[in-house]
């Protein structure tokens, strides 16, 4: 069968539902606020849709989503549409079938996360947080430069309300956000949370990403995240807020033409 490109948002709801916890950031990215900036592409088969992958172009390197159990022949015949860079989240064993066509360049192991047990962020005290608007743009740049240069944030974000900010002694000290948000698909995914290096250790990372999930949960029903395997502080933090661990992916930069 041939790949297709699927724009129907109903087929693939009812495909990225199917596992939740591995598909969360392409269902909220069928959402109005990120459909133009989505390709998906899948194969259309008398059982509905399989072998979905999702590419996202947005600030920076495009990225592409390839989880679940994708044929390899599939992910051969797809790669004359992709372009010749490219920053990818796939599957264990995957990356392979790029191998022969692509320098791969590995940006290490990270666990997908779900919030399951919400007591935690309910019990922890926000006070001192408050909503991030464009207005403040200024300052979150100057934070992400100072504390998380290799961040994914993109600016129109904040257009969504769901940043959370703490501000210590006049400075914008930690930030919780958000990769994706849609009230519509009721899914949202943490992202491009940080702490600045001076603020580390008073609890404002716990503090801002609780409020954010407060403030999620009267909107959705099911949050995620993703971390780096590595990151210890960060994956202690989201398990003292009732995150748990739902499985392991690769990320990778890939770059045609170098073979």
């Amino acid at each position: 069968m041939e790949i297709q490109i699927i724009k129907d948002r109903s087929a693939l709801e009812k495909y990225f539902r199917r596992d939740l916890p591995l598909h969360v950031y392409s269902l909220g990215d069928l959402d109005d606020f990120y459909w133009p900036r989505i390709t998906c592409y899948g194969i259309q088969t008398g059982k509905g849709l399989e072998n979905v992958i999702t590419f996202y172009r947005g600030e920076g390197l495009p990225v592409l989503l390839a989880f679940g159990e994708l044929d390899p022949d599939y992910l051969r015949q797809l790669q004359p549409l992709l372009p010749d860079r490219f920053y990818s989240h796939m599957a264990p064993g995957l990356i392979k079938e790029f191998s022969d066509t692509y320098l791969v360049t590995e940006h290490g192991d990270h666990y997908k996360m779900s919030l399951v047990d919400s007591e935690p962020i309910r019990k922890t005290i926000t006070n001192n947080t408050f909503q991030l608007t464009e207005k403040d743009l200024p300052e979150v740049n100057q934070l992400y430069k100072d504390s998380y240069p290799d961040n994914a944030f993109d600016p129109r974000m904040l257009k969504s309300g769901q940043y959370i900010g703490i501000r210590h002694q006049g400075h914008l000290a930690s930030i919780a956000g958000i990769h994706t948000y849609s009230a519509a698909y009721r899914v949202a995914a943490l992202g491009n949370v940080t702490t600045h290096p001076n603020y580390r250790g008073r609890g404002f990372g716990k503090a801002v990403t609780a409020r954010l999930c407060q403030f999620l949960e009267s909107r959705i029903d099911f949050i995620g995240l993703h971390v780096k395997c590595e990151n210890q502080p960060a994956l202690s933090l989201y398990q003292s807020l009732g995150f748990r661990i739902s499985s392991v992916y690769g990320e990778f930069s890939l770059k045609k033409g170098l073979k």
